[in-house]
Order: structure tokens, then C-alpha cells, then sequence
């Protein structure tokens, strides 16, 4: 899967079944109980106020990934991270993520929590609900 992140380009591999497995124990007791909250910012992005929503919505989200420990997190990000190259020149493809270490200093928080999630929505797809 490519897709792009403040116009730098990426490109996402499966990850492997085992670590789908893994990232799939820690993200979906988070998600799960979230359900509710994502079913009503899908109906308020179909016509509802979906700022008023969001507002309602993140507060919840950030609470449930401040209560996840630092193993948590990292066994989340960590395999996600790990199988997403960079565009870099024309045809060159970069690792983002390698020992541990982003290879690139102007990946910030919330572009690295967008390659995440895209991560988890290609990889984990089948099992989380419709966004």
C-alpha cells in the first residue's frame, strides 16, 4: 500500500501474521471500547456536526492511549513502524524504521501516528470496525 503524509510519499508491506497478531491483542481491547464513539462519528461525518463529535470523541481516545504502557505502545508501533519504507529520489525506497529508530528527523508525533494507523487499517483491517 502507498499513500502519502505531508507530501512525502510511503509505502506500507503487510505485516507478518505473527506481528498482526500481536498489534491485534494490544489495539483491538482499546478499540473495543470505543465502538460507540466511532459509530457516532461516522453518522455525524453523513450530515451531523462532526467538529462537535470529534470534540466528544478524541478526549476518549487520548485517555485510552495514555493508559497504555510504554511495552504496549511500543508493541503497537513498533511492528507497524517496522514494514514502511520513505520515498527517497525517484526510485529509492528508505526504511523509516530500523533498531528502534526512526531513520527520519522530520518524521513528527502526528505523522508517525498517521503511518500507524494506516498501518493497522491495511494489516488489521478485517478485524476492526468500518471507520
Amino acid at each position: 500500500m502507498e499513500f502519502e503524509i505531508k507530501g512525502i510519499r510511503y509505502s506500507a508491506a503487510k505485516m507478518s501474521v505473527f506481528d498482526q497478531l500481536k498489534v491485534s491483542r494490544k489495539v483491538l481491547p482499546v478499540l473495543a471500547g470505543m465502538l460507540g464513539d466511532f459509530q457516532a462519528l461516522r453518522e455525524s461525518s453523513q450530515g451531523g456536526n462532526v467538529y462537535s463529535t470529534v470534540e466528544t470523541v478524541l478526549p476518549k481516545i487520548a485517555s485510552a492511549v495514555a493508559e497504555l504502557s510504554e511495552e504496549d505502545t511500543n508493541a503497537i508501533i513498533f511492528p507497524c513502524l517496522a514494514v514502511v519504507s520513505r520515498r527517497h529520489g525517484k526510485d529509492t525506497w528508505v526504511p523509516v524504521f530500523r533498531d528502534g529508530v526512526l531513520a527520519f528527523d522530520d518524521i513528527d508525533l502526528m505523522s508517525m501516528l498517521q503511518i500507524v494507523g494506516r498501518v493497522i487499517g491495511d494489516s488489521l483491517g478485517n478485524f476492526l470496525p468500518a471507520s
